[in-house]
């Protein structure tokens, strides 16, 4: 068998550098949680660099890459969760749920669009 190296494999845990609050770190993520995050921003229309920095200042462990890796999952259960409300009949949808916004609908869009580029990207 052939040796493989680290960047013909798919979703590898990589060390990548940022920079975070003027202080220059690494973090160790997989290539899916890179590529969710590259998306987040893009959405948000931020640097990463800001988005880590927000996410440093409320994390809760000492660990900035399992704490990156939180702050994706919730981004995207959210955006889950309010494309189900959004998709509720409106006398299904709970009243304390608040509207789904055009917002939400193009976040949800979008990142289905990116997915499917990235999904494409590997079978290439």
């Amino acid at each position: 068998m052939p040796y493989e190296t680290s960047t013909s494999r798919p979703n590898v845990n990589r060390k990548r550098s940022v920079v975070v609050s003027k202080k220059r770190t690494s973090v160790s993520l997989e290539d899916s949680f890179w590529a969710s995050l590259q998306a987040i921003v893009k959405m948000e229309n931020t640097t990463i660099e800001q988005y880590i920095e927000k996410i440093e200042r409320r994390r809760d462990t000492p660990n900035l890459s399992s704490n990156l890796r939180i702050a994706v999952l919730e981004y995207y259960q959210q955006i889950a969760a309010r494309s189900m409300v959004a998709g509720m009949p409106e006398s299904a949808s709970p009243s304390v749920v608040p509207k789904q916004s055009d917002r939400h609908t193009q976040l949800a869009e979008k990142v289905a669009a990116y997915w499917g580029r990235v999904d494409k990207q590997l079978a290439d």
